[in-house]
């Protein structure tokens, strides 16, 4: 499994070296979309994108990218407190090439409601509450709710907004660095992304569904702010 992840530089004396942050998807050659909130605090200058990644562990893999950021293009009604309308735009300073490991995310249709079916979460997230961090991207199945169900669950009622979607059942859960990565399903012969990892209560503990943005509520905005047109291989 191929993913992007958005690394920070961080200092160490008279060097410098990449860490893992979270994950992104790509939405076109040159737009990469992910959640606000992990980044929020983060300097532009020290992004760097890498693209086509599998193993954090080496710097071997041949297929990877990296790529600067010139612009982040928030949300405006991010709500730090709740997590409502978790989302940006990272725009490339280079545009990237597509190949077999480097390829958009499809959008879904306005009106497709994932609640029932099955998704995928994949990312380079720890496997389990408090274990260590694998450093090569894993995927897991999650069963997604309807914001019904999710509402019943734990959480306070009124936590869960019309913006979110919640997937998880017992150990099946998205977790701690898995942050920005996406909740993929199946639609044909097309896999989609139905939602980003956004936040959750601790990972795979009952009645703690993980939390995603819903990304169907925000094709408008997308698009919007989207300037050319958005590719997607099926």
């Amino acid at each position: 499994m191929i993913m992007s992840s958005l690394q920070h530089i961080v200092f160490e004396g008279n060097f410098s070296k990449l860490n893992h942050h979270c994950n992104v998807q790509i939405q076109n050659r040159s737009l990469i979309h992910i959640q606000i909130s992990y980044f929020y605090r983060l300097k532009r200058s020290k992004i760097r994108i890498i693209l086509g990644d599998h193993d954090q562990h080496t710097n071997t893999d041949a297929v990877a990218t990296m790529r600067a950021v010139s612009a982040i293009i928030r949300h405006r009604n991010f709500d730090i407190n709740s997590y409502n309308h978790d989302l940006a735009l990272l725009k490339l300073k280079r545009s990237v090439k597509f190949s077999k490991t480097v390829r958009p995310i499809c959008l879904p249709q306005s009106e497709s409601d994932p609640a029932g079916k099955e998704g995928t979460v994949v990312g380079w997230g720890r496997t389990m509450e408090g274990g260590m961090l694998p450093g090569v991207v894993h995927e897991v199945k999650v069963p997604i709710l309807s914001l019904e169900q999710c509402r019943r669950m734990k959480y306070k009622a009124s936590r869960i907004t019309t913006n979110m979607i919640c997937a998880g059942k017992g150990s099946q859960d998205s977790c701690q660095g898995d942050s920005g990565g996406p909740l993929l399903v199946q639609d044909g012969d097309k896999v989609e992304i139905a939602g980003i990892v956004s936040w959750g209560v601790g990972c795979g503990r009952p009645g703690y569904p993980g939390v995603y943005t819903r990304v169907t509520n925000y094709l408008n905005w997308i698009r919007t702010n989207t300037p050319d047109t958005c590719y997607c291989i099926k």
